[in-house]
């Protein structure tokens, strides 16, 4: 099993799981789609990433933070090539707290808030 370094605790505890999903609407394939969950087996971290290709190319790439919680962190990756994402392949990021969107650094502060919660909650 991988195990990737968590960036809330900093422990080697992150496990990627992948989520099958019916893709297929209708019984026409409108594009691809995977997604992974990530969790973290020492303080509890967890997100979803789900990447959407379009027929055309085009694809988004959503991270979904604190699920189950509000409000709930999202960052949307747009690309115009379903290469490995880098910063040199994402075109634009857009940033949400629930449904609102936000500027990056209104959604960096509260994601790092997560983090340091999660981090105090298993190192005391």
């Amino acid at each position: 099993m991988e195990r990737l370094k968590c960036k809330a605790c900093g422990s080697y505890g992150m496990v990627p799981l992948d989520v099958d999903e019916e893709v297929e609407q209708d019984g026409l394939l409108d594009g691809e789609q995977e997604s992974r969950f990530f969790t973290c087996h020492v303080c509890g971290d967890n997100w979803l990433s789900v990447k959407k290709t379009d027929l055309g190319g085009d694809c988004q790439i959503t991270f979904v933070h604190q699920m189950g919680l509000r409000p709930t962190l999202k960052r949307v990756a747009h690309m115009s090539t379903p290469a490995l994402l880098t910063e040199d392949t994402v075109e634009e990021w857009s940033y949400f707290l629930g449904d609102d969107e936000v500027e990056e650094r209104e959604w960096r502060r509260a994601l790092d808030e997560r983090r340091l919660m999660l981090r105090a909650i298993c190192t005391n």
